[in-house]
């Protein structure tokens, strides 16, 4: 039955934005369906079309969630192996298209890797997630605890909270 709704057109639906507009992004389901969310929301279409709403995602970021889902279809990328293999992200993700689309100057901003992280999450498409958390692993690695901090936009915390921290999370703290 899977192969009969490789050809449905899916309709993705973004949230609306600050002024209220919805974009759309149509895609077969053949690409659609590695995002458990879509094919869970289509089921057993019995029509030609089908429209998802994607209630949490924001339309530029859906853009390209829809980029990718089309680019996966023709090219799958290849598993993230463990351990990593390699010092850099260019190193581990060795696909020319997979590397350019979490690249920051393809991104546009931080902001934008994490929304497609935790669209990602939220949609089910374990690939997306995979390449972007790989991508923040090693946005991270090297970094000092304040580094670490301000790019995943930590709050600063109180020196009694910090020494809870300490106190509960003794391991993260301990010199190698």
């Amino acid at each position: 039955m899977e192969d009969e709704m490789d050809n449905v057109i899916v309709r993705l639906k973004s949230m609306p934005d600050e002024n209220g507009d919805v974009r759309s992004f149509e895609l077969p389901f053949k690409a659609a369906k590695l995002s458990e969310f879509v094919k869970d929301a289509v089921g057993e279409c019995e029509e030609e079309s089908a429209e998802v709403d994607v209630p949490r995602v924001k339309g530029e970021c859906l853009e390209k969630v829809v980029a990718f889902l089309k680019h996966y279809d023709e090219e799958k990328m290849k598993d993230i192996p463990t351990p990593l293999g390699g010092s850099t992200f260019n190193e581990v993700m060795e696909q020319k298209w997979y590397q350019d689309f979490v690249d920051d100057r393809e991104l546009g901003s931080r902001d934008m890797l994490f929304d497609l992280l935790t669209a990602a999450n939220y949609m089910g498409i374990k690939e997306l997630l995979d390449l972007t958390c790989l991508k923040v692993t090693f946005q991270l690695t090297g970094k000092n605890a304040e580094e670490i901090r301000e790019i995943l936009r930590l709050p600063e915390l109180t020196p009694e909270e910090e020494a809870q921290a300490r106190e509960d999370h003794k391991w993260i703290f301990e010199d190698s």
